[in-house]
């Protein structure tokens, strides 16, 4: 678990790598405020300052890493022992899949991927909502709370929809709910629940994410009028509100443009051999 402390050097880092690279790091806050233990967060200290940090986030048996090194102390390599040390703790786990996350604009993180012999996996789009006008038609499709029974049917429109492995889906899932049954939301049309959407509140800002309707009821205009309701209910509280896409989803990418989402930055994903 790590410390309140830790956090906090944590955010400053990444503030400042952020500043000084022109780059975002995708550091899955959420995940980090709910470790159960520290052996999945590495962080290197020089007199009391934190100057590496690299986070190891699992999801079933895929596997993704992310970090950064304080821009004072680069060229020393210790970016390179942080990663070792990380697929070292690994290989007591099973790992089906490990993915290095790199900012789209960070040359020396495609470099670092380009090093370790990680081949290019996909892109993933941090869109943000431009305050466009959108209308709800609350009548034929609504939003309700997801509850525990909701799993089994979350994990087929992560297996059906994004290609997730049903073990991985299955336990990211369960670790959600269990961190927190809050923000979990299924779409419902005539009655029957054809999707899902996952919204995060943290610093006055929305995260929308997982938002899948299943394949045979895509494009009947559903996907659309139960993202402008959360959108809606969203602008209440703050007007930054974002979401997550892959390059490869066109459709998705399409209709998050038409709702008035334009690309924010975009993340890299690397697909490491671990064998």
């Amino acid at each position: 678990m790590l410390s309140t402390r830790q956090l906090q050097d944590i955010k400053a880092l990444q503030e400042l790598c952020e500043h000084h690279d022109e780059i975002h790091l995708k550091l899955n806050w959420e995940m980090l405020r709910n470790r159960k233990d520290g052996q999945d967060d590495l962080l290197h200290y020089q007199d009391s300052k934190l100057i590496g940090f690299l986070a190891i986030y699992g999801f079933g048996d895929s596997y993704e890493l992310c970090g950064m090194i304080h821009p004072d102390f680069r060229r020393q390599h210790l970016f390179q022992d942080l990663f070792h040390k990380a697929v070292k703790s690994l290989e007591s786990r099973t790992v089906n899949k490990l993915l290095l996350n790199v900012p789209g604009s960070s040359t020396t993180g495609k470099k670092f991927a380009a090093q370790t012999k990680a081949v290019y996996d996909f892109t993933e789009y941090e869109m943000k909502w431009n305050q466009t006008r959108l209308t709800s038609d609350s009548d034929t499709v609504r939003l309700r709370t997801a509850v525990e029974h909701d799993i089994e049917t979350i994990i087929d429109l992560d297996e059906s929809c994004f290609g997730v492995v049903r073990a991985d889906a299955e336990s990211y899932t369960k670790r959600l709910f269990k961190d927190s049954s809050h923000g979990h939301f299924m779409i419902i049309h005539d009655g029957k629940t054809l999707g899902k959407i996952r919204v995060q509140r943290m610093e006055r800002k929305s995260f929308i994410y997982g938002f899948a309707i299943f394949p045979d009821f895509q494009g009947k205009g559903i996907g659309r009028k139960a993202l402008s309701q959360v959108v809606m209910q969203e602008v209440k509280w703050t007007d930054d509100i974002y979401l997550d896409v892959a390059a490869a989803n066109q459709s998705a990418l399409k209709l998050y443009k038409s709702s008035g989402f334009e690309t924010f930055y975009s993340q890299d994903y690397y697909h490491y051999p671990i064998s």
